[in-house]
């Protein structure tokens, strides 16, 4: 939803319930990692009895090995970026790797997590095509911002083509 605000959405759904976005958008590239580290680095060192494991799961990968080099570096800290599928034990006094899910539930999981996207991405492109007729395809619409909803639209139909092929 963070995405659709700042390309623009006039419009979002929460719950199934379309909610109008009445704000100025400011994005600034790259602060929040950043800022997310420092204030994630204050909050290991605001510990007493300071973790023995950290475990990070959260974030993209490149994110995340950035960050699991800045708190080994600065905490001495072990930190694991599990991969998908696999099976952690977290015991009092060590986090091991108990096993990985077998190839064929990982491909289950894979094939229902797919078919939730394309879901999504239909309820989009509705979203989408209900905001194009209410709001943008109106007589004050330019011919610029025509073409360029024309170019975008190619796009995604040339994605979508491509990942049918």
């Amino acid at each position: 939803m963070g995405r659709k605000i700042v390309e623009g959405a006039k419009k979002v759904k929460i719950f199934g319930e379309e909610i109008a976005v009445n704000a100025r958008i400011e994005y600034i590239e790259g602060y929040s990692g950043h800022a997310d580290q420092e204030w994630l680095l204050n909050f290991i060192y605001s510990f007493i009895n300071k973790p023995k494991q950290i475990i990070l799961v959260h974030g993209e990968k490149e994110s995340q090995k950035e960050l699991k080099t800045k708190i080994l570096e600065e905490t001495k800290i072990p930190v694991t970026i599990p991969k998908y599928g696999e099976i952690y034990n977290v015991g009092e006094n060590a986090v091991y790797l108990e096993g990985r899910l077998e190839l064929e539930s990982v491909r289950r999981i894979r094939k229902v997590e797919i078919i939730n996207k394309v879901k999504m991405l239909r309820d989009e492109i509705s979203d989408m095509e209900d905001i194009l007729k209410t709001e943008i395809l109106t007589d004050e619409t330019s011919d610029d911002e025509m073409n360029s909803i024309t170019l975008k639209l190619k796009e995604i139909e040339k994605l979508i083509i491509n990942i049918i092929e």
